[in-house]
Protein backbone atom coordinates (compact mmCIF):
# COMPACT_ATOMS: atom_id res chain seq x y z
CA UNK A 1 0.00 0.00 0.00
CA UNK A 2 2.88 2.26 0.56
CA UNK A 3 4.32 2.01 -2.36
CA UNK A 4 0.97 3.16 -3.57
CA UNK A 5 0.90 6.17 -2.11
CA UNK A 6 4.89 6.88 -3.24
CA UNK A 7 3.81 6.65 -6.54
CA UNK A 8 1.08 9.14 -6.59
CA UNK A 9 4.00 11.93 -4.80
CA UNK A 10 6.18 10.72 -7.66
CA UNK A 11 3.26 11.34 -10.35
CA UNK A 12 2.10 14.61 -8.95
CA UNK A 13 5.78 16.12 -8.93
CA UNK A 14 6.83 14.67 -12.06
CA UNK A 15 3.46 16.30 -14.24
CA UNK A 16 4.29 19.70 -11.64
CA UNK A 17 7.66 19.99 -13.13
CA UNK A 18 6.92 18.99 -16.53
CA UNK A 19 4.35 21.61 -16.92
CA UNK A 20 7.07 24.11 -15.80
CA UNK A 21 9.94 22.77 -18.00
CA UNK A 22 7.94 22.26 -20.97
CA UNK A 23 8.27 25.66 -22.69
CA UNK A 24 11.33 27.53 -21.56
CA UNK A 25 11.14 30.21 -23.90
CA UNK A 26 7.90 31.29 -22.71
CA UNK A 27 8.41 34.54 -21.32
CA UNK A 28 7.18 35.39 -17.41
CA UNK A 29 6.49 31.45 -17.04
CA UNK A 30 8.21 31.97 -13.39
CA UNK A 31 5.02 33.66 -12.16
CA UNK A 32 3.57 29.96 -12.71
CA UNK A 33 5.83 28.36 -9.59
CA UNK A 34 5.33 31.89 -7.36
CA UNK A 35 1.81 31.96 -7.99
CA UNK A 36 0.94 28.16 -7.02
CA UNK A 37 3.37 27.68 -3.87
CA UNK A 38 0.96 31.63 -2.81
CA UNK A 39 -1.69 29.41 -2.48
CA UNK A 40 -0.34 26.00 -1.49
CA UNK A 41 0.93 27.88 1.69
CA UNK A 42 -2.50 29.37 2.12
CA UNK A 43 -4.41 26.27 0.91
CA UNK A 44 -2.12 23.23 2.12
CA UNK A 45 -3.12 22.98 5.84
CA UNK A 46 -7.13 23.33 4.51
CA UNK A 47 -6.59 20.60 2.07
CA UNK A 48 -4.41 18.01 5.06
CA UNK A 49 -7.16 19.00 7.07
CA UNK A 50 -10.04 18.03 5.76
CA UNK A 51 -8.68 14.62 5.02
CA UNK A 52 -8.33 14.42 8.67
CA UNK A 53 -12.02 14.67 9.02
CA UNK A 54 -13.24 13.12 5.74
CA UNK A 55 -11.31 10.08 3.81
CA UNK A 56 -8.05 9.97 2.83
CA UNK A 57 -8.70 8.20 -0.27
CA UNK A 58 -11.43 10.76 -1.54
CA UNK A 59 -8.72 13.06 -0.41
CA UNK A 60 -6.16 11.41 -2.73
CA UNK A 61 -8.17 10.98 -5.68
CA UNK A 62 -9.56 14.49 -5.46
CA UNK A 63 -6.16 15.79 -5.54
CA UNK A 64 -4.84 13.66 -8.22
CA UNK A 65 -7.62 14.72 -10.02
CA UNK A 66 -7.18 18.32 -9.61
CA UNK A 67 -3.77 17.75 -10.88
CA UNK A 68 -4.79 16.08 -14.39
CA UNK A 69 -8.08 18.47 -15.14
CA UNK A 70 -5.66 21.52 -14.20
CA UNK A 71 -2.85 20.38 -16.55
CA UNK A 72 -5.34 19.75 -18.84
CA UNK A 73 -5.71 23.64 -18.86
CA UNK A 74 -2.48 24.42 -19.01
CA UNK A 75 -2.19 22.34 -22.21
CA UNK A 76 -4.59 24.89 -23.87
CA UNK A 77 -2.95 27.49 -22.13
CA UNK A 78 0.10 26.57 -24.78
CA UNK A 79 -2.42 26.12 -27.70
CA UNK A 80 -4.49 29.16 -27.81
CA UNK A 81 -2.22 31.03 -25.29
CA UNK A 82 -5.15 32.39 -23.48
CA UNK A 83 -5.08 34.17 -20.06
CA UNK A 84 -7.98 32.43 -18.63
CA UNK A 85 -6.51 28.59 -19.08
CA UNK A 86 -3.18 29.25 -16.91
CA UNK A 87 -5.14 31.19 -14.16
CA UNK A 88 -7.55 28.25 -14.08
CA UNK A 89 -4.30 26.45 -13.90
CA UNK A 90 -2.64 28.30 -11.73
CA UNK A 91 -5.98 28.02 -9.02
CA UNK A 92 -6.49 24.88 -9.52
CA UNK A 93 -3.01 23.28 -8.35
CA UNK A 94 -2.26 25.99 -5.84
CA UNK A 95 -5.72 25.59 -4.16
CA UNK A 96 -6.43 21.68 -4.06
CA UNK A 97 -3.74 19.86 -5.97
CA UNK A 98 -1.43 19.17 -3.21
CA UNK A 99 -0.98 15.14 -2.53
CA UNK A 100 2.27 14.90 -0.45
CA UNK A 101 0.22 16.13 3.04
CA UNK A 102 -2.71 13.65 2.34
CA UNK A 103 -0.13 11.06 1.15
CA UNK A 104 2.05 11.24 4.41
CA UNK A 105 -1.29 11.77 6.23
CA UNK A 106 -2.56 7.74 4.70
CA UNK A 107 0.66 6.07 5.85
CA UNK A 108 0.70 7.55 9.03
CA UNK A 109 -2.93 5.99 9.41
CA UNK A 110 -1.55 2.67 8.12
CA UNK A 111 1.58 2.32 10.90
CA UNK A 112 1.57 3.24 14.37
CA UNK A 113 5.19 3.12 14.86
CA UNK A 114 7.25 6.00 13.95
CA UNK A 115 10.76 4.18 13.18
CA UNK A 116 8.63 2.79 10.21
CA UNK A 117 7.14 6.63 9.59
CA UNK A 118 10.41 8.73 9.37
CA UNK A 119 11.78 5.84 7.27
CA UNK A 120 8.57 6.17 4.70
CA UNK A 121 8.53 9.61 5.10
CA UNK A 122 12.21 9.47 4.06
CA UNK A 123 11.55 7.46 0.61
CA UNK A 124 9.11 9.97 -0.21
CA UNK A 125 11.70 12.25 -0.34
CA UNK A 126 13.10 10.49 -2.57
CA UNK A 127 10.27 9.78 -4.57
CA UNK A 128 9.48 13.64 -4.65
CA UNK A 129 13.43 14.06 -5.84
CA UNK A 130 12.78 11.57 -8.98
CA UNK A 131 9.87 13.34 -9.78
CA UNK A 132 11.70 16.90 -9.65
CA UNK A 133 14.33 15.90 -11.00
CA UNK A 134 13.41 13.25 -13.82
CA UNK A 135 13.05 16.11 -16.24
CA UNK A 136 15.95 18.05 -15.86
CA UNK A 137 17.99 14.78 -16.00
CA UNK A 138 15.71 13.13 -18.83
CA UNK A 139 16.14 16.02 -21.13
CA UNK A 140 19.23 14.94 -22.38
CA UNK A 141 17.32 11.53 -24.12
CA UNK A 142 13.59 12.84 -24.88
CA UNK A 143 11.82 16.18 -25.45
CA UNK A 144 10.12 18.49 -22.96
CA UNK A 145 6.48 17.52 -24.44
CA UNK A 146 7.23 14.10 -24.35
CA UNK A 147 8.37 14.16 -20.70
CA UNK A 148 5.28 15.95 -20.45
CA UNK A 149 2.96 13.39 -22.33
CA UNK A 150 4.62 10.21 -20.02
CA UNK A 151 3.88 12.73 -16.90
CA UNK A 152 0.02 12.45 -18.05
CA UNK A 153 -0.16 8.75 -18.71
CA UNK A 154 1.48 8.38 -14.80
CA UNK A 155 -0.81 10.22 -13.39
CA UNK A 156 -3.72 8.85 -14.89
CA UNK A 157 -2.05 5.28 -13.77
CA UNK A 158 -2.08 6.69 -10.69
CA UNK A 159 -5.38 7.38 -10.09
CA UNK A 160 -6.95 4.52 -11.57
CA UNK A 161 -4.60 2.20 -8.91
CA UNK A 162 -6.20 4.71 -5.71
CA UNK A 163 -9.22 4.30 -7.09
CA UNK A 164 -9.21 0.24 -7.07
CA UNK A 165 -6.41 -0.68 -4.70
CA UNK A 166 -6.27 1.94 -1.83
CA UNK A 167 -8.30 1.50 0.99
CA UNK A 168 -8.56 3.95 3.97
CA UNK A 169 -8.05 2.66 7.44
CA UNK A 170 -8.28 5.76 9.18
CA UNK A 171 -10.70 5.67 12.42
CA UNK A 172 -14.39 6.26 11.57
CA UNK A 173 -14.88 7.65 15.74
CA UNK A 174 -15.82 11.86 14.99
CA UNK A 175 -19.05 11.69 16.22
CA UNK A 176 -20.04 14.90 13.57
CA UNK A 177 -18.47 16.03 10.47
CA UNK A 178 -16.34 19.46 11.32
CA UNK A 179 -17.30 22.50 9.30
CA UNK A 180 -14.54 24.41 7.29
CA UNK A 181 -15.06 27.35 9.81
CA UNK A 182 -14.14 25.06 12.66
CA UNK A 183 -11.02 23.83 10.76
CA UNK A 184 -9.45 27.37 9.59
CA UNK A 185 -9.58 28.33 13.62
CA UNK A 186 -8.12 24.77 14.49
CA UNK A 187 -5.32 24.97 12.09
CA UNK A 188 -4.68 28.79 12.43
CA UNK A 189 -5.35 29.51 16.28
CA UNK A 190 -5.03 26.29 18.12
CA UNK A 191 -2.57 24.62 16.27
CA UNK A 192 0.04 27.40 15.24
CA UNK A 193 -0.59 29.45 18.88
CA UNK A 194 1.89 26.50 20.56
CA UNK A 195 5.09 27.44 21.00
CA UNK A 196 6.61 24.11 19.72
CA UNK A 197 5.14 24.29 16.21
CA UNK A 198 5.69 27.99 15.48
CA UNK A 199 8.93 27.81 16.30
CA UNK A 200 9.52 24.16 14.59
CA UNK A 201 7.95 26.24 11.48
CA UNK A 202 9.94 28.95 11.85
CA UNK A 203 13.21 26.14 11.62
CA UNK A 204 11.69 24.73 8.78
CA UNK A 205 11.51 27.93 6.68
CA UNK A 206 15.13 29.08 6.69
CA UNK A 207 16.44 25.34 6.77
CA UNK A 208 14.42 24.96 3.23
CA UNK A 209 15.17 28.89 2.39
CA UNK A 210 18.92 27.87 2.74
CA UNK A 211 18.94 24.70 0.79
CA UNK A 212 16.25 26.65 -2.44
CA UNK A 213 18.10 29.84 -3.09
CA UNK A 214 21.14 28.30 -3.90
CA UNK A 215 19.35 25.42 -5.67
CA UNK A 216 17.88 28.01 -8.03
CA UNK A 217 21.18 29.58 -8.71
CA UNK A 218 23.71 28.97 -11.74
CA UNK A 219 26.48 30.57 -10.06
CA UNK A 220 27.07 28.15 -7.27
CA UNK A 221 26.80 25.34 -10.14
CA UNK A 222 29.93 26.46 -12.27
CA UNK A 223 33.28 25.53 -11.77
CA UNK A 224 32.95 24.56 -8.25
CA UNK A 225 30.08 22.08 -8.21
CA UNK A 226 29.23 19.36 -11.02
CA UNK A 227 26.59 19.45 -13.28
CA UNK A 228 25.08 16.11 -11.99
CA UNK A 229 23.72 17.99 -8.40
CA UNK A 230 20.29 16.08 -9.17
CA UNK A 231 21.68 12.73 -9.33
CA UNK A 232 23.76 13.39 -6.27
CA UNK A 233 20.90 14.45 -4.53
CA UNK A 234 19.21 11.77 -5.14
CA UNK A 235 21.85 9.52 -4.12
CA UNK A 236 22.27 11.22 -1.02
CA UNK A 237 18.42 10.29 -0.62
CA UNK A 238 18.91 6.98 -1.34
CA UNK A 239 21.86 6.47 1.48
CA UNK A 240 19.94 8.39 3.89
CA UNK A 241 16.99 5.75 3.49
CA UNK A 242 19.53 2.84 3.80
CA UNK A 243 20.30 4.01 7.24
CA UNK A 244 16.71 4.96 8.26
CA UNK A 245 16.21 1.16 7.30
CA UNK A 246 18.60 -0.45 9.87
CA UNK A 247 18.99 2.50 12.41
CA UNK A 248 17.05 2.07 15.81
CA UNK A 249 18.73 6.14 16.99
CA UNK A 250 16.19 8.20 18.22
CA UNK A 251 14.41 10.80 16.28
CA UNK A 252 15.84 13.63 18.47
CA UNK A 253 19.55 11.91 18.37
CA UNK A 254 19.51 11.89 14.26
CA UNK A 255 17.39 15.78 13.62
CA UNK A 256 20.21 17.14 16.26
CA UNK A 257 23.63 14.97 14.48
CA UNK A 258 22.18 15.47 10.70
CA UNK A 259 21.85 19.73 11.50
CA UNK A 260 25.71 19.86 12.52
CA UNK A 261 26.47 18.13 9.85
CA UNK A 262 24.76 20.50 7.19
CA UNK A 263 26.70 23.01 9.10
CA UNK A 264 29.80 21.40 8.35
CA UNK A 265 28.65 20.79 4.67
CA UNK A 266 27.98 24.51 4.07
CA UNK A 267 30.42 25.76 5.97
CA UNK A 268 33.33 22.90 3.36
CA UNK A 269 31.06 24.90 0.39
CA UNK A 270 31.61 28.32 1.76
CA UNK A 271 35.27 27.56 2.04
CA UNK A 272 35.95 25.87 -1.32
CA UNK A 273 34.55 28.86 -2.54
CA UNK A 274 36.67 31.47 -1.04
CA UNK A 275 39.93 29.84 -1.97
CA UNK A 276 38.68 28.24 -5.17
CA UNK A 277 38.76 24.22 -4.72
CA UNK A 278 37.54 23.45 -7.63
CA UNK A 279 38.36 19.26 -7.57
CA UNK A 280 35.00 17.48 -9.01
CA UNK A 281 35.47 14.45 -6.27
CA UNK A 282 35.36 16.90 -3.41
CA UNK A 283 32.23 18.84 -4.74
CA UNK A 284 30.85 15.35 -5.27
CA UNK A 285 30.99 13.97 -1.94
CA UNK A 286 29.74 17.07 -0.31
CA UNK A 287 26.68 17.41 -2.32
CA UNK A 288 26.16 13.52 -1.55
CA UNK A 289 26.86 14.49 2.30
CA UNK A 290 24.52 16.99 2.15
CA UNK A 291 21.51 14.65 -0.02
CA UNK A 292 21.78 12.23 2.77
CA UNK A 293 21.54 14.91 5.70
CA UNK A 294 19.01 17.06 4.21
CA UNK A 295 16.67 13.95 4.01
CA UNK A 296 17.75 12.55 7.68
CA UNK A 297 16.57 16.22 8.66
CA UNK A 298 13.46 16.20 6.58
CA UNK A 299 12.29 13.17 8.08
CA UNK A 300 12.81 13.06 11.15
CA UNK A 301 11.17 16.84 11.10
CA UNK A 302 7.55 15.02 10.30
CA UNK A 303 8.27 12.54 13.22
CA UNK A 304 8.87 15.26 15.84
CA UNK A 305 6.04 17.38 14.57
CA UNK A 306 3.48 14.99 15.37
CA UNK A 307 5.02 12.31 17.58
CA UNK A 308 2.72 14.12 20.46
CA UNK A 309 -0.77 14.53 18.79
CA UNK A 310 -3.64 12.55 17.94
CA UNK A 311 -3.42 11.75 14.11
CA UNK A 312 -6.74 13.47 13.05
CA UNK A 313 -4.78 16.43 13.30
CA UNK A 314 -1.54 15.02 11.30
CA UNK A 315 -3.15 16.04 8.11
CA UNK A 316 -2.98 19.63 9.15
CA UNK A 317 0.48 19.56 10.24
CA UNK A 318 1.96 18.11 7.55
CA UNK A 319 0.11 20.53 5.50
CA UNK A 320 1.29 23.33 7.37
CA UNK A 321 4.94 22.07 6.88
CA UNK A 322 4.41 21.76 3.01
CA UNK A 323 2.72 25.44 3.19
CA UNK A 324 6.24 26.71 4.85
CA UNK A 325 8.58 24.53 2.37
CA UNK A 326 6.04 26.76 -0.47
CA UNK A 327 6.35 30.00 1.09
CA UNK A 328 10.43 29.47 1.33
CA UNK A 329 9.97 28.65 -2.80
CA UNK A 330 8.79 31.94 -2.97
CA UNK A 331 11.21 33.84 -1.02
CA UNK A 332 14.00 31.93 -2.66
CA UNK A 333 13.08 32.54 -5.95
CA UNK A 334 12.51 36.44 -4.82
CA UNK A 335 15.78 36.58 -3.71
CA UNK A 336 17.30 35.21 -7.12
CA UNK A 337 15.55 38.18 -9.36
CA UNK A 338 16.30 40.75 -6.59
CA UNK A 339 20.36 39.35 -6.07
CA UNK A 340 20.66 38.16 -10.01
CA UNK A 341 24.68 37.80 -10.46
CA UNK A 342 26.64 37.06 -7.30
CA UNK A 343 30.05 35.37 -6.23
CA UNK A 344 29.57 31.74 -5.23
CA UNK A 345 30.76 32.14 -1.61
CA UNK A 346 28.39 34.92 -1.52
CA UNK A 347 25.83 32.35 -1.88
CA UNK A 348 26.87 29.65 0.57
CA UNK A 349 27.23 32.70 3.00
CA UNK A 350 24.09 33.59 2.38
CA UNK A 351 22.72 30.12 3.11
CA UNK A 352 25.05 29.46 6.06
CA UNK A 353 23.72 32.09 7.68
CA UNK A 354 19.97 31.18 7.18
CA UNK A 355 21.00 28.20 7.81
CA UNK A 356 22.18 29.07 11.34
CA UNK A 357 18.95 31.04 12.28
CA UNK A 358 17.22 27.11 11.37
CA UNK A 359 19.00 26.09 13.94
CA UNK A 360 18.32 28.27 16.16
CA UNK A 361 14.49 27.64 15.95
CA UNK A 362 15.27 24.37 15.62
CA UNK A 363 17.03 24.09 19.01
CA UNK A 364 13.94 26.12 21.01
CA UNK A 365 11.47 23.31 19.04
CA UNK A 366 13.22 20.69 20.51
CA UNK A 367 12.88 22.25 24.16
CA UNK A 368 9.55 23.22 23.83
CA UNK A 369 8.31 19.96 21.99
CA UNK A 370 9.66 17.98 25.21
CA UNK A 371 7.25 19.44 27.90
CA UNK A 372 4.31 19.28 25.48
CA UNK A 373 1.55 16.85 26.72
CA UNK A 374 1.26 13.82 25.05
CA UNK A 375 -2.40 13.40 23.26
CA UNK A 376 -1.56 10.82 20.86
CA UNK A 377 -3.86 8.56 22.32
CA UNK A 378 -6.80 11.22 23.48
CA UNK A 379 -10.26 10.06 21.92
CA UNK A 380 -10.98 13.06 18.84
CA UNK A 381 -13.93 14.05 20.64
CA UNK A 382 -12.04 15.61 23.48
CA UNK A 383 -9.77 17.53 21.07
CA UNK A 384 -12.80 20.07 20.19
Amino acid sequence: MHQLLLFCILASQAIYISIIRVEPDVKFKIIIPLAVNVLVFFCSPIQGGLSDYYCRKKGLIFALMINLISSMFFVFWLIWNKPVYIITYIVMVGMAGNVIPVAISAFKDITRKFMNFRFFVAIALFYYFLGDFSPVVSRYLISAKTILEISFVILVISIILIFLLFKDVKDRDIPEKISLKVQLKYIYHNLITHKYILVGLLGSFFFQFSFFQVAFRTEAFKGFLTPLVPIEMISGSLLAILFLKFSKISDEKIFVSTLIFVFVVFLALLIGALIGITNESYSIILLVLFGINYTLVYSTLYSLFIRKRHHHDHGKIFGLLESIDAIAYVFAILLTFAIKIVPAFVLWSISLSLFIVATIFFNRFLKHEKKMQDISSIKPKSLK
